[in-house]
């Protein structure tokens, strides 16, 4: 996560000096900065009973890159859940990799595709791009393989819920070969998906957007079927319809 955050600045950075690409520079920035802000308003809701020097100190490793190592550390070293923050260590990491990877890494993705697209015969293509293009599609792949593999290795939710998580095998060799499988099929179909989204998009702003809500409207529509629609975010009436939705 934080060497993609380091190769999209760079990348925002190449597009900024470059006058043709001042649209891309705007998306990856806006891209960065909505992810920021995200993460900023989790952890103010996370620490909000604490004493506002903690959200604070809480909010300064978003605001320098450095808050996906923290919360790993915090994963991998047991920390419990302590009094008046509102969720486990193990929860804080996953909202925070969901929010990296839909805010940050999927658009970043979306948004290099189109610029190495259309990008006209008679310009090099930097190596740069290419590089920040795999380092993104990987990192998405990274983040939601490792947000499936600690909660199915989680020791208590194995023994809680055995009959769903217990996918990943005990042996260490065969988790590892797990864990790169999911990485490389999620960094690939992010990838396939990004390129359709891409073309459509170079034929109509309408076609990308329709078949982006069927995927999705497929997608809910498959949980609904198999009783696997409803979150499990302890909210009233509509919120958690809209939780479900996103979640």
């Amino acid at each position: 996560s934080m060497l993609d955050l380091a190769t999209d600045i760079y990348v925002t950075n190449m597009y900024w000096n470059d006058e043709t690409k001042y649209g891309y520079f705007q998306a990856s920035l806006a891209s960065l900065s909505v992810s920021m802000g995200i993460q900023l308003v989790i952890i103010y809701l996370i620490y909000c009973k604490m004493k506002w020097q903690t959200v604070l100190m809480e909010s300064l490793p978003v605001l320098i890159g450095f808050k996906p190592a923290l919360d790993a550390y915090r994963v991998v070293s047991g920390e419990e859940q302590k009094r008046n923050i509102t969720v486990a260590p193990m929860m804080e990491i996953t909202y925070m990799k969901g929010v990296e990877m839909f805010a940050e890494a999927i658009p970043g993705v979306i948004i290099q595709l189109m610029a190495i697209i259309t990008t006209k015969e008679d310009e090099e293509i930097s190596k740069g791009a290419f590089a920040s293009l795999a380092i993104s599609a990987l990192s998405t792949g990274f983040i939601g393989a490792s947000i499936s593999y600690d909660w199915d290795t989680h020791p208590e939710k194995r023994k809680q819920t055995p009959e769903f998580y217990g996918y990943v095998p005990a042996e260490a060799k065969k988790r590892s070969i797990v864990f790169i499988s999911m990485l490389f099929f999620s960094a690939s179909l992010l990838v396939t998906r990004c390129t359709a989204i891409v073309l459509l998009a170079l034929f109509g702003t309408k076609w990308a957007f329709t078949y982006i809500v069927a995927d999705l409207g497929i997608y809910l529509i498959i949980k609904i079927f198999r009783g696997d629609f409803w979150a499990s975010v302890p909210l009233d009436g509509n919120k958690e319809i809209v939780s479900s939705i996103i979640l």
